[in-house]
């Protein structure tokens, strides 16, 4: 080894009794600062794995949250479900009207998403891209669509959310459709189906009470009448059938042919009960109603009287806190102090009128100033956020008194233009041709009602004036408006707030930088390398004398600088070997290390060689028996060497060879199980006395310490032990292992060689 050498030592002392070993100082605890920088070093040594392997998993995840989290475009439409149906007989009690709406609104919720409506809807939606992709396409519409009708409106909104507008879009127009199509139209058309019965009931009702109401006047008065129900004979004789809806007039004149009395004229002539009851309805809602507008005007008030409140409420003492407490205001109140702090002192230093103390005090305004505004901004913005739930919830309340006041103003308008068509029909003469009896009209003028041995024919009068007044009430249902109807198409798709997905794919892009991290920390943990100097020095008690940095390569490679700074380290390792024991006596060192291919060849060696340089007479003997390494060092073939030394076929003498620098060395030789049960007790111990005899130190290399029994052997007949660790090779938790193993055989020096240091760590 081509080193640095030292000058030749003075004559060497007389060798002094080796001390006694001093006591194993306490290992540091492992803090969490050191816990710490272990992990940068990890992350420092493995940050190009993290960067490829991270890079690859964190796109694999940006990409699965892209499109997991793939952000919606919705589109919405609305229903109106009228609060009261609009017909005749509409419901006189408010608190069953409201039932009643609450349980219809209910339905038609349900019915949106009902499987038949969705099944309808299906028939426009077959070729849409989303739904062609869905194997059961109803129960993904039944999952995705959204029903909802706030408590108390009137408005039932559909929203569908899809990656593609346009079949958002086209989902709730045809859901919208559907439903009008089998739900709102079936209504009419099940109520025309009953219209149409209803009238065939009744006509052919009206012909039997006609035919039965004739025979019975011609049994009573074989005469054809004078006036009467009936209008004149036809040709044959008999009086001809009045038209469905025409009545004799008042006062006995004949009726015109071919004139009705039609809508509530004629319901009032058949049944007057019905419109008195009703417009008596009307009348108790037309007082109500004024009351419930007041009540309701003056609830208003009282709101905004609140939210006015709220607005003028005074800044309380913990939003003040909060406000002093803000970064901005404590700034600006340290810049008010300061500014009155220079206008004081320039005021008391001279004159107070003086133009720059003026200026000072203008300063210090003008930062007071910007200070009470700032606290006035930032309170105002605190409160705000304090009391924005409460204005919302006044504002909804008023909103939706707001529509209540509006539906009582349209009630009592609808009211009072139904009271001013009954309230003439209530006062219309009643002659002696057309005599209510029992709420019928009577046949005969003569006798009010019918005879009461007839049963039949007052039977079929009453059922015919029921079907008269439920065919005028179908009537006007088909001819009022429906009681849900299309507020709104489907709206333009909009899409959906992309925050979430924007950072879900920015953590899924930092997840895979961070589960690499993790496995490479979680590794390197359990692993426990060697990564920095110290480590070793947390390691255990054992001290490090010696630190070579690059690879043991680097001592025989091609570049100067690493050359030259790993023999540095070698020749510092030797004087501290020379100067700390071989000055006490000490002869034999042992180089060793947990497990093999951790640099105790190359330290053995190099420590040698310096020491050979340095003037020491020095002998390498290569007790690594089974694995030898130090003959590619020296040189020399691996021939006759220990292991024949061990079995006695030669003599130490012979064995031992002369290298160029000085350096004696003795090869390991052909390995055999002789050689290994000579490698210990008395054999071992006479050998190395005889190797020890013409030589000022001997240089053992042993085999790895905790793997066979003869490295324990031959380190306990050595003064000194120096235990080998590399760089990124041995573990931590096997190099304090050999490292307790020596300090229990008691040998009285020992320390720890690291290799593969970088530059910094050498200079320790």
């Amino acid at each position: 080894m081509n080193g640095p050498t030292f000058a030749p030592p003075a004559t060497a002392a007389a060798p002094k009794p080796a001390p006694a070993r001093p006591a194993r100082p306490a290992a540091k605890p492992d803090d969490a600062a050191a816990a710490g920088l272990r992990v940068l070093t990890y992350l420092r040594l493995h940050w190009l794995m993290i960067l490829f392997c991270g890079t690859l998993l964190g796109a694999v995840g940006s990409y699965a949250a892209w499109e997991l989290l793939a952000s919606k475009y919705e589109s919405y439409g609305l229903l109106q479900v009228s609060q009261v149906q609009a017909t005749l007989a509409q419901q006189s009690n408010p608190n069953m009207a409201r039932t009643d709406f609450t349980t219809y609104t209910r339905t038609v919720t349900g019915l949106v998403r009902s499987e038949f409506v969705l099944n309808a809807a299906m028939r426009d939606l077959k070729d849409v891209p989303t739904i062609k992709t869905q194997k059961e396409p109803i129960k993904y519409l039944a999952d995705e669509l959204q029903v909802s009708s706030p408590d108390g409106s009137e408005i039932v909104t559909i929203r569908m959310a899809a990656h593609n507008p346009a079949d958002a879009k086209k989902v709730v127009d045809a859901v919208q459709k559907a439903f009008l199509a089998e739900v709102v139209q079936k209504e009419v058309v099940e109520k025309r189906h009953l219209l149409k019965q209803v009238d065939d009931e009744k006509a052919g009702m009206q012909r039997l009470l006609e035919s039965m109401s004739r025979n019975a006047q011609l049994a009573r008065n074989p005469a054809p009448p004078a006036s009467g129900v009936l209008p004149a004979a036809g040709a044959d004789g008999t009086p001809a059938p009045l038209p469905p809806g025409v009545l004799p007039p008042p006062g006995g004149a004949p009726a015109a042919p071919g004139v009705p009395v039609t809508g509530l004229e004629l319901l009032n002539k058949l049944n007057p009960t019905i419109l008195i009851e009703r417009f008596a309805a009307l009348q108790a809602e037309v007082d109500r109603l004024p009351t419930e507008i007041a009540a309701a005007r003056s609830r208003m008030r009282q709101i905004e009287g609140k939210v006015e409140a709220l607005k003028k409420a005074p800044v309380d003492a913990a939003t003040m806190a909060a406000v002093d407490a803000d970064p901005a205001v404590r700034d600006q109140s340290l810049r008010v102090t300061k500014a009155k702090a220079a206008h004081d002192f320039a005021a008391s230093a001279g004159r107070p009128d003086a133009p720059d103390v003026v200026n000072l005090g203008k300063i210090h305004a003008a930062q007071n100033a910007r200070l009470t505004e700032l606290r006035r901004e930032k309170a105002i913005l605190l409160e705000v956020a304090k009391r924005d739930p409460q204005m919302k919830q006044h504002a909804a309340e008023w909103e939706g008194i707001r529509n209540q006041v509006e539906r009582y103003e349209t009630q009592l308008k609808a009211a009072g233009a139904l009271m001013a068509r009954i309230e003439p029909m209530l006062n219309l003469p009643k002659g002696p041709d057309v005599v209510q009896a029992g709420g019928r009209v009577s046949l005969d003028p003569n006798k009010p009602g019918y005879d009461p041995s007839n049963t039949n024919l007052m039977t079929l009068d009453g059922f015919y004036g029921g079907l008269i007044a439920r065919h005028k009430m179908i009537q006007l249902e088909l001819e009022a408006p429906p009681r849900v109807k299309l507020l709104q198409p489907a709206s333009s798709p909009t899409q959906k707030d992309m925050k979430k997905q924007v950072l879900g794919t920015v953590a899924g892009g930092l997840f895979g930088y961070v589960v690499i991290a993790l496995g490479v920390v979680a590794f390197e943990t359990v692993n426990r390398r060697v990564s920095s100097l110290a480590d070793l020095k947390a390691a255990g008690p054992a001290p490090v004398v010696g630190v070579i940095p690059g690879l043991p390569t680097d001592a025989t490679g091609r570049d100067p600088l690493r050359r030259a700074a790993a023999n540095e380290a070698i020749d510092k390792l030797r004087s501290y070997v020379a100067q700390t024991w071989l000055s006490r006596g000490a002869t034999c060192v042992a180089v060793t290390s947990p497990l093999g291919d951790e640099g105790k060849a190359f330290t053995a060696f190099g420590l040698a060689s310096s020491l050979a340089q340095a003037g020491y007479k020095t002998l390498l003997a290569d007790f690594d028996l089974r694995d030898p390494a130090l003959h590619t060092y020296a040189g020399v073939p691996n021939e006759a060497g220990a292991c024949a030394l061990l079995r006695g076929e030669i003599d130490a003498r012979t064995a031992v060879v002369t290298l160029p620098s000085g350096l004696g060395f003795l090869p390991a030789g052909k390995w055999s199980d002789e050689a290994r049960q000579a490698a210990v007790g008395g054999r071992l111990e006479a050998v190395l006395a005889k190797l020890k005899e013409p030589f000022d130190c001997v240089i053992i290399h042993g085999h790895a310490l905790l793997t066979v029994a003869e490295s324990v052997a031959v380190a306990r007949r050595c003064e000194v032990v120096l235990v080998c660790a590399r760089y990124r090779e041995t573990k931590l938790p096997l190099l304090q292992k050999a490292t307790d193993r020596v300090a229990v055989m008691e040998i009285p020096y020992s320390g720890v060689v690291y290799v593969g240091a970088t530059e910094s760590e050498a200079l320790c």
